[in-house]
């Protein structure tokens, strides 16, 4: 571990001894590097970032599924990504909501091509599409084995209808859960290095389209946005039965929006949309010719309240629930006799809560507190043993300079119920099944550096 952050620490100081000069003139916490004016006179942006860490538990070995994207213990680089972007004059953001700002009267078009490189990548593969790569070739689930994802590639168009309306086509990061997207500043807008099971449990991106608009935009009053999708369900470009899934939300901002709330759904036929040979697709398998059915339904729903209590305080809470018809694992792990096959799988449900604050010292300093509770019926890659998962993770996020953020973690996590998720001994691919513990404590240090 001390080797590790000798090492997390050689590949920051040059960044926070000497800075980068480009940044100071133009004041920007990313696009400074490609910035010019003729990428900014075509409203064009690339922005990029680079995450990497070290991190360690009091079990040592496999620190997954507490962690989510952290495999092991030790040296990480997580996400290496470089986004091409041209923004559309709207008043609204796809997947975010509606901004205070006025309507413009022109129509306009945008597109957004993203890439990643790193350990996170096991997660974003989308089948179909770089599931089978030669760089992708799967490996042992180490925190070295790294991958390579197209991880957006989309158009959006601006029409100056019904207040204001945006229509997004192509490969985008899910609108779902609290912490996923790159809709806003990149990486994900999460306050924290881990990631909480609602999250683990939720789509990572979808192909398909996705309309957004108003219902209520009073520049006076609070502002009230919808969207509604059709999309090749969880993480997949094409789908082995031609299935489609509906997305729809409502996204409500109140007049000083300082209050978001945020209502996001998902439903269709899952069945098969989990793919054992890349290891990718839907995080929770199904399978139609154990269920002798073709049509095993699935319903995911988010609801997130956050709000700012001044200028340095805020909370955000969401709440999650999720169904699925014919559950494998909820079946062969969970049922009595463990490994039995009772009907091909059973209707399972998960849900959860999770509460969180965040303080914000000064412009370079803040420290966030989040609070977890998840009950599951044992129906995910990543957990896929039934019990109530708790955890409380704590963390302070340090910007020396805007560019760079250096941020210290420390999480617990126990379980209540009848498995031992924690602890694998050695780097095993999901289903994670090797546990040898109820509990975890873990502590992590990331680095990010933005350009």
């Amino acid at each position: 571990m001390k080797h590790t952050l000798l090492t997390l620490g050689v590949i920051a100081a040059p960044f926070l001894l000497y800075g980068v000069p480009s940044y100071a003139d133009e004041n920007l916490a990313q696009g400074w590097l490609f910035h010019s004016d003729a990428t900014k006179g075509e409203n064009i942006t690339i922005t990029g970032w680079a995450q990497a860490s070290v991190a360690d538990s009091n079990h040592g070995k496999q620190l997954a599924p507490a962690t989510v994207f952290r495999h092991s213990d030790g040296f990480t680089l997580d996400q290496m990504g470089i986004m091409v972007e041209k923004k559309i004059k709207s008043n609204l953001i796809s997947r975010v909501g509606p901004i205070p700002v006025e309507m413009p009267k022109d129509f306009d078009w945008g597109f957004n091509i993203t890439a990643m490189y790193g350990a996170d990548n096991f997660f974003f593969r989308t089948y179909g599409l770089d599931d089978d790569w030669s760089i992708n070739k799967l490996g042992n689930f180490d925190r070295t084995d790294y991958y390579t994802t197209l991880t957006q590639a989309y158009l959006d168009f601006y029409l100056p209808y019904f207040n204001g309306s945006n229509l997004t086509i192509g490969l985008f990061h899910s609108p779902l859960g609290h912490e996923i997207g790159f809709a806003l500043p990149s990486p994900a807008p999460a306050n924290f290095y881990t990631h909480t099971y609602s999250f683990v449990h939720g789509p990572a991106k979808h192909t398909g389209v996705l309309w957004s608009s108003h219902l209520l935009n009073n520049p006076t009053t609070s502002k009230l946005s919808y969207e509604l999708g059709l999309v090749r369900g969880y993480n997949n470009w094409q789908d082995i039965h031609n299935n489609w899934s509906l997305i729809a939300n409502l996204r409500w901002r109140s007049a000083d929006f300082k209050t978001w709330v945020d209502f996001e759904n998902i439903y269709g036929n899952s069945t098969d949309d989990s793919v054992t040979s890349c290891l990718c697709g839907s995080p929770i398998p199904t399978s139609s010719a154990l269920a002798s059915d073709s049509s095993l339904k699935r319903f995911q729903s988010y609801l997130t309240i956050s709000h700012d209590i001044d200028e340095k305080n805020s909370l955000a809470m969401e709440a999650s629930y999720g169904y699925q018809e014919k559950s494998l694992f909820a079946d062969i792990l969970n049922q009595i006799p463990s490994t039995s096959l009772s009907n091909g799988g059973v209707d399972a449900s998960w849900s959860g809560v999770n509460l969180s604050y965040k303080h914000k010292f000064n412009t370079q300093l803040s420290t966030s507190l989040r609070g977890e509770y998840f009950d599951t019926d044992g129906v995910n890659v990543m957990l896929p043993y039934a019990g109530k998962y708790k955890a409380l993770t704590s963390n302070i996020a340090w910007s020396p300079v805007p560019y760079l953020r250096l941020r210290p973690e420390i999480r617990y996590d126990w379980y209540t119920g009848k498995a031992k998720p924690f602890g694998a001994d050695k780097d095993t691919p999901p289903p994670l099944t090797q546990g040898q513990y109820d509990n975890q404590f873990s502590y992590s240090v990331d680095l990010t550096f933005f350009f």
